[in-house]
């Protein structure tokens, strides 16, 4: 059993406690899913009852009860987080080095962990080399290998495509049957009815409800809207698409990519012979996790190198300096964004060098907190946001610059509904003022709804889809 009876808990730096007076009670084997805002304090919770809090993070804590399994495994929102050796084999003969098993049987339960997750590397393989989404199922494949008694997963699929998350699941679900299992999940269409029991939280950090996923979907759905949850009926919700009217890509202010080979290290990702993006565009690229997708974005950025060339506004695009003088760059890691010490700080410093006012700079500030709901953290350290309250923050400051091309990178990975919905009006506007928004994504309903054009890349080449001319 899990159990926690009056947790109260507080940020150093908060304004408010996370928890207050929180109990909980978990049976042995049970399926639980967490819902909640972004900001509630699930991943916390998470944290709490597998003994990380206080254990490895100190944080200001106090219970009149709280009891662990502390034969338990967890999956991070980021996976990078849980990471200790360089490469692949290493880190998972590493789990089985902890559990005493013998040197000569590591390679072949290796191999079956890393079946298990569909995650193709070989004994070389080093891990900051790999996609966010094969981190992912790096995670979960050493999950696999701890042979937890209770397992706990903060968004284990989160940075995984469609069929990735799907087939995930199924294996996930088949292993579970003798696991106490404690969920942190948005895209919960492939759990929803695989699940005990539905625990809702408000943005206090309470449990406002408390029952199987059918009375909580049929009594609850109201709330589950109210406090931005996703839910089968959660898009009925979202903001209407734009009409776009298709335009011709003037080559005075685009990108053009001519003859790209997208590579990483020595590895090939993609074969791009033309690339042509213009002024007021919503451009998606989906494609299967590892295909190349962030390492276009960060070619485009002049960060990785490539074969072929790349001209903006007419000219040659070769250094860093040059791309970021019409390009921003929101990473999957919203963490390697951050300059300063606090949220308010992080998006001020954009307008305070742009605008001649400091009330208009302070003005816009506000405005941008307010409208990503980041008004409340705004005296804190960015690093001890929420994944979902860094994700907000790191698209603010984006969308807080001047650039013509605002390239995204999973930025809706770990948002509520709310959260997810005001961003897409956020960039309908841009699109509408002339910003061109690139967003690689695996949301298929952000892919069908809004975008000017749908780009997959997939098997080494960019293809257009819905008959798009400009790949």
């Amino acid at each position: 059993m899990i159990a926690t009876k009056n947790l109260r808990l507080k940020y150093p730096n908060g304004q408010k406690k996370i928890f207050n007076d929180l109990s909980l009670q978990i049976e042995d084997k049970e399926k639980v899913l967490l819902l909640g805002p972004s900001g509630s304090g699930k991943s916390t919770l998470l944290n709490v009852l597998s003994g990380i809090v206080p254990n490895l993070i100190d944080l200001p804590i106090k219970y009149d009860q709280l009891e662990i399994d502390t034969s338990c495994g967890v999956i991070f929102q980021d996976p990078d987080s849980q990471f200790c050796m360089p490469k692949v084999y290493e880190e998972l003969a590493f789990v089985l080095e902890n559990l005493q098993v013998p040197k000569e049987a590591m390679h072949t339960r290796i191999v079956e962990a890393l079946a298990a997750v569909d995650l193709d590397v070989d004994e070389h393989q080093y891990i900051n080399q790999l996609s966010g989404g094969m981190k992912q199922k790096l995670a979960i494949a050493e999950t696999i290998l701890q042979q937890a008694n209770t397992l706990f997963l903060d968004e284990p699929t989160a940075m995984l495509d469609v069929e990735s998350t799907a087939d995930l699941w199924y294996k996930i679900k088949a292993l579970w049957q003798d696991q106490t299992v404690l969920i942190v999940e948005h895209k919960v269409e492939h759990i929803w009815e695989h699940v005990d029991r539905v625990i809702l939280m408000n943005y206090d950090g309470a449990i406002i409800a408390d029952a199987a996923p059918t009375t909580i979907l049929n009594e609850y759905e109201h709330l589950l809207t109210e406090y931005g949850v996703w839910h089968p009926n959660a898009w009925q919700s979202a903001p209407t698409p734009m009409s776009y009217t298709a335009t011709d890509v003037d080559e005075s202010d685009a990108f053009n990519g001519r003859n790209l080979l997208i590579k990483r290290g020595k590895q090939a990702l993609a074969d791009i012979p033309s690339l042509k993006i213009g002024q007021g565009e919503w451009i998606t690229i989906t494609g299967p996790n590892g295909s190349g997708k962030t390492s276009l974005l960060e070619s485009m950025m002049q960060l990785i190198k490539y074969d072929g060339q790349m001209f903006i506004a007419g000219q040659t695009l070769t250094k860093i300096k040059h791309a970021a003088k019409y390009m921003y760059l929101v990473y999957q890691n919203p963490e390697l964004q951050f300059i300063t010490h606090s949220v308010y700080e992080e998006i001020h410093i954009q307008y305070k060098y742009q605008l001649r006012s400091s009330q208009e700079a302070e003005a816009q500030t506000q405005n941008m907190l307010k409208t990503l709901n980041l008004e409340s953290v705004q005296s804190q350290h960015p690093y001890e946001l929420s994944v979902g309250q860094k994700r907000r923050l790191s698209v603010a400051i984006a969308l807080s610059s001047t650039a013509n091309f605002i390239l995204l990178d999973e930025p809706t990975f770990g948002l509520d509904s709310h959260n997810t919905f005001n961003l897409i009006k956020l960039f309908q506007q841009r699109v509408q003022n002339g910003q061109t928004i690139i967003m690689v994504t695996h949301d298929p309903e952000i892919i069908s709804r809004y975008p000017t054009r749908k780009l997959r890349l997939v098997d080494h080449h960019l293809e257009a889809l819905v008959g798009d001319s400009n790949v």
